[in-house]
């Protein structure tokens, strides 16, 4: 069984910056308990070089690691995610964009 390796886009919305931030890190919490989460982190792009300090808050990227596909679908029915299904339109401007990749 492959593990499967996601990049989750997230677009917030400028003015509730603070509330995507809390939303999320409540997700976070939850779901790094879970069985099969090896990696579940939210990060921000910086422009140009690394560490410049410009960052662009456009796009939030989740950068997530299941031990497999069957994990990370138990996650998708979870109470959590449900929750944010409910509330993430008060807070993100467009549909998250979800990629799917696997080791080769």
């Amino acid at each position: 069984m492959d593990a499967l390796y996601l990049i989750a886009t997230l677009k917030p919305r400028h003015d509730k910056l603070v509330e995507a931030k809390a939303a999320l890190d409540d997700l976070i919490t939850a779901t790094k308990a879970e069985a099969g989460c090896e990696v579940y982190d939210l990060v921000i792009g910086v422009e140009g070089f690394a560490g410049s300090g410009e960052v662009n808050l456009t796009d939030w990227l989740m950068i997530e690691k299941w031990t497999s596909r069957a994990h990370w679908d138990a996650h998708m029915e979870s109470e959590h995610v449900r929750h944010l299904g409910e509330v993430k339109d008060s807070f993100l401007r467009e549909p998250t964009e979800f990629r799917f990749y696997t080791s080769i």
